[in-house]
């Protein structure tokens, strides 16, 4: 079944619709989940999550792009509310400052690059803040500008969580 097609089964509420776009979609969006996540089951947790919105959703998608696109933005979206409500330094302490305990804390943290299978796996060891800022940037397309209003913090964090990051990933991977 073609996107539109599927699109309007599934705004019909039909179950195999439904299924049919969760089966066809989801190692698309799990691998957008798993650049977030902290573990497979964190990961699924965010897809779940993702699924959840993108169903409740789906009449508002207008194809100004395609469904997939829009489907990979709700999931990112949903991966920042995630990472906003779960983050360990959240409690009362701006995120500027918690961005900047968690990097001095990165810097006695070793990882060996040999435990990494693959890149996604190195990144995945990155910690939170810059793994979340890396992949905003690099591989979502996002401004500093626009991270900055996502995860409340100053741009210049975002830049400099980003350096740190390509930093980290350098140093490890050397």
């Amino acid at each position: 079944m073609d996107e539109k097609r599927l699109y309007e089964a599934c705004v019909r509420k039909e179950k195999k619709a439904q299924k049919e776009l969760y089966d066809s979609y989801s190692p698309l969006l799990m691998g957008v989940c798993m650049r977030y996540a902290n573990s497979r089951e964190e990961a699924e947790d965010i897809l779940i999550e993702g699924f959840t919105h993108i169903f409740t959703h789906l009449e508002e998608f207008r194809f100004e792009c395609s469904l997939s696109s829009w489907m990979r933005k709700v999931m990112t979206h949903t991966a920042i509310s995630f990472f906003r409500k779960h983050h360990k330094h959240h409690n009362g302490i701006p995120m500027d400052e918690a961005f900047e305990r968690e990097w001095k804390a990165a810097q006695s943290t070793p990882v060996e690059v040999t435990e990494a299978k693959n890149i996604l796996s190195l990144v995945q060891k990155m910690p939170e803040t810059l793994r979340v800022v890396f992949n905003l940037f690099v591989v979502e397309g996002y401004s500093h500008k626009e991270i900055a209003e996502m995860i409340n913090c100053k741009e210049s964090t975002s830049r400099s969580q980003l350096t740190r990051a390509k930093s980290w990933l350098k140093e490890r991977i050397q």
